[in-house]
């Protein structure tokens, strides 16, 4: 196998920018996903899935590991790090210097890649068409992260509530003002970007028009987070910290086995952390250490230092 490019890594695997604007999707398109949805998401039935993505993700598979890494916050929201080994680990990596509403939106639209894209890797590591799909592959894995947080289903049962609510006889004629407030209900109830719950009443046609919401996003976006009432939750999805990625093992415990076992080179080692920017001092911890080799079979992370070895 040949050396693998990192930068070849990341520009096939990273998730940059979301376009929550899927309306170019076929009808069969999102036909799939919401059948999709429907299978996945049957423990949560309409119930808002929020924060426990993360571990309803770990419960889908034995075999998907989650790591924060502190990105530049303007270069990339997460990465799916697939090993070229033709073991079945697979890593979302994703962005610690994103929000939490972020790293939620972004564990779903990578599990989408996971599920959708991953025998595609497996079979042709790095040497795919998958930069041709790149478009319709990132709508739908935002379709699916949309509809997977927010379903088709809870939202028209939360509209129809709102309306109840608030004594309005037929939302065709809402307000801007009256969506406004429904778009700040559901940001905070589902856990979600706010401006892909925007997306997500257009794609059910509960809004005709996407253009004066996105004009007004920031304002919207304030008030938001200016509400007391739902404070604490509002803002606890726009800090940093994530409290919810259950780590089954981690990229440093698998470099650790790889470097005791004789499978990666200190050199490897050293250059795969500085490229995947992960915390250096934890790595020179266990470099520095003797280890001794473990027996236990569990898959390790050895995808691009064993390639650039051969």
């Amino acid at each position: 196998m040949s050396s693998i490019d990192c930068n070849e890594l990341f520009e096939q695997y990273y998730q940059k920018e979301y376009d929550f604007n899927t309306d170019s999707l076929s009808m069969d398109e999102i036909i799939d996903i919401k059948k999709l949805v429907r299978e996945k998401r049957v423990d949560y039935a309409q119930a808002p899935m929020g924060t426990g993505v993360f571990g309803w993700i770990l419960q889908q598979s034995g075999n998907i590991r989650f790591e924060l890494v502190p990105f530049d916050a303007d270069k990339i929201d997460g990465l799916l790090y697939i090993p070229t080994t033709g073991k079945e680990r697979a890593y979302i990596i994703l962005n610690a210097n994103k929000p939490l509403v972020n790293q939620i939106f972004t564990a779903a639209h990578e599990f989408y890649h996971y599920i959708k894209d991953y025998q595609r890797f497996k079979e042709t590591p790095y040497i795919c068409d998958f930069g041709m799909l790149r478009d319709v592959n990132e709508k739908k894995a935002c379709r699916f992260a949309a509809e997977i947080l927010l379903p088709e289903e809870a939202l028209s049962h939360e509209v129809r509530d709102y309306c109840h609510t608030m004594n309005i006889a037929n939302m065709k004629g809402m307000d801007f003002n009256q969506f406004a407030v429904l778009i700040i209900f559901l940001t905070a109830k589902y856990q979600m970007p706010l401006k892909a719950v925007i997306y997500r009443l257009v794609e059910e046609r509960y809004i005709d028009s996407v253009d004066p919401y996105i004009e007004n996003y920031e304002f919207i976006k304030k008030v938001l987070q200016e509400i007391k009432i739902i404070g604490k939750r509002v803002d606890e999805l726009y800090n940093m910290e994530n409290h919810y990625v259950l780590v089954r093992n981690s990229i440093y415990q698998d470099m650790e086995q790889a470097f005791s076992r004789g499978n990666a080179s200190r050199e490897n080692i050293l250059e795969d952390a500085a490229k995947l920017n992960l915390d250096m001092s934890l790595i020179d911890e266990f470099l520095s250490e003797e280890i001794e080799a473990d027996d236990d079979d569990d898959d390790e992370l050895f995808s691009i230092i064993n390639a650039k070895r051969r």
